[in-house]
């Protein structure tokens, strides 16, 4: 079925290999892909070559088109104009286009960009993620390219496993192209590395919260501290193992691995309840910080905490970030879900003229290591240099777009100050990630939207002082399930299970 869904071409065997050989050169990792192409024109690039050739006669015809792309990050860069002719001139004699960005600052974000959608403001590509996409889609916002993809990008295809795209399908058709990058979500405990030594902890034992706390009691004691010091949104990691469904609510979904697909009420399952109780017992033994559920902003130092991300991370951006040497162990599997693939998308819009160019040029930043590095880094020789040995040196830390949300991670040059290749630790994570049972599945909220927006409210009222350990899940999850029967909860699930078993073939 989901062979069948994807697309009728011979390409599929290659997407499955997940391997990177279409796309930034085609070397077997990163490093190498980027050393061969940083340097010297990107025509040297397969996956260049492949959108190059797409549009060659219109390009050498002279044909050039004009599009705007609309994405956020820290507003206009400074350099903006000698940037966006650097980049022009490349992509014009690329693919035939022209480009205008508009830098949104993360701010105004929200607003501004509901108010692109929603007037039905010109542009051509719009970044987003899984918070507004369904619901633009609804909205008729952006163009379905499911039937331009094999013509438009046969690099990110190639570059990007099948079971990626089946991450942004609705109704089995494909409204956006997902930055392939930390598409999965991995959990990584991390501790300060010195607490570690000077106890002679062992962490590769302590991956579940009950085989924390005995620790982290001797250490409230000794460091008169909170081992948990966390925000407002507490230990929500724990949710992560059940896939939401495009429900919009951690409290609604289907475990990962269940075969079964059953819906529902996470907070009663056993597993979370379960770590429910832990929670709730941290906070009496003031392991947990108290103010954590009106906390907004957490703390730099963390004894220990949860993040997102893959290992070398503890020394690339956690331990730096916290001005200590930390130590970082793997929580649980890797998942692939709807909501992970979601995370950075980029959309055409239904009123664009060249939906083709779009997606070429898409295609060509993804794949072509010279503009994924100027998408990336900024202005060569204004914000970043290449070394004699093929990598990055950042002149300045000027640059005003956000790297993620453009494309891929895979075909960028990697820093000269990197020991390892970050990217390659990350692609492997991505590739034996495990697949949601859900995974291209996005419930259709329509018939029971009155319901379920109450239903989120209620959960929302309750959330910090749930998760982070101030109310006892013995009172508080059945209340919570109370107040939820009466603003509909039992249709909600009912509509999400018809729809599920559908979905599955039931």
């Amino acid at each position: 079925m989901k062979l069948k869904r994807l697309l009728a071409s011979g390409l599929v065997v290659a997407m499955m290999t997940g391997m990177l050989t279409g796309c930034g050169g085609g070397g077997d990792s990163t490093g190498s892909t980027s050393s061969n192409n940083s340097s010297s024109s990107s025509s040297s690039s397969s996956g260049s070559q492949s959108s190059g050739d797409t549009s060659s006669d219109q390009a050498s015809n002279g044909e050039i088109v004009n599009l705007k792309w609309i994405t956020i990050g820290n507003g206009m860069p400074t350099n903006y104009d000698s940037w966006i002719a650097s980049v022009n001139e490349y992509i014009g004699e690329k693919i035939g286009v022209n480009l205008e960005m508009e830098v949104i600052s993360w701010g105004d974000w929200g607003t501004r960009r509901n108010v692109i959608v929603s007037t039905n403001e010109p542009f051509d590509i719009i970044f987003g993620n899984g918070n507004d996409y369904v619901a633009d889609i609804n909205l008729g916002a952006y163009t379905d390219i499911t039937d331009l993809l094999e013509a438009n990008m046969p690099g990110l295809l190639e570059l990007m496993p099948e079971k990626y795209w089946d991450g942004v399908r609705v109704k089995d058709r494909i409204y956006g192209v997902p930055s392939y990058k930390d598409s999965s979500v991995t959990n990584y405990a991390i501790w300060d590395k010195e607490l570690v030594d000077e106890y002679s902890l062992d962490i590769s034992t302590m991956t579940t919260l009950d085989s924390m706390t005995e620790t982290f009691v001797k250490l409230k004691a000794d460091k008169n501290d909170y081992p948990c010091y966390v925000k407002n949104d507490g230990l929500y990691y724990i949710f992560d193992v059940y896939d939401t469904i495009g429900a919009g609510t951690q409290i609604l979904g289907v475990r990962y691995d269940d075969k079964d697909a059953k819906v529902c009420y996470v907070l009663e399952q056993p597993d979370i309840y379960e770590q429910l109780q832990i929670i709730y017992d941290w906070r009496q033994k003031g392991i947990i910080n108290p103010d954590a559920a009106t906390l907004t902003e957490g703390r730099i130092y963390n004894m220990w905490r949860v993040a997102q991300g893959w290992e070398s991370a503890g020394k690339t951006a956690w331990g730096p970030q916290m001005g200590k040497e930390v130590v970082v162990q793997q929580l649980g599997e890797t998942i692939l879900s709807n909501e992970t693939v979601r995370g950075s998308l980029n959309m055409v819009s239904t009123n664009s003229k060249y939906p083709e160019k779009c997606l070429q040029l898409l295609d060509l930043v993804n794949c072509d290591t010279k503009l994924r590095d100027l998408f990336y880094y900024g202005e060569e020789g204004v914000n970043f240099e290449y070394t004699e040995d093929g990598k990055v040196h950042k002149i300045n830390n000027d640059w005003a777009l956000a790297g993620y949300t453009q494309g891929t991670f895979f075909t960028v040059t990697t820093l000269d100050t990197d020991e390892v290749n970050q990217w390659d630790e990350v692609r492997d994570l991505n590739e034996a990630a495990v697949a949601s049972v859900m995974l291209g599945f996005t419930f259709d909220t329509t018939p029971v939207s009155d319901q379920l927006a109450n239903c989120r409210e209620i959960w929302l009222r309750y959330k910090s002082e749930v998760l982070t350990g101030v109310q006892d899940p013995a009172v508080v999850v059945p209340q919570i399930k109370e107040e939820l029967m009466n603003a509909g909860w039992q249709e909600v699930v009912d509509e999400a299970q018809r729809q599920v078993d559908e979905f599955m073939g039931k």
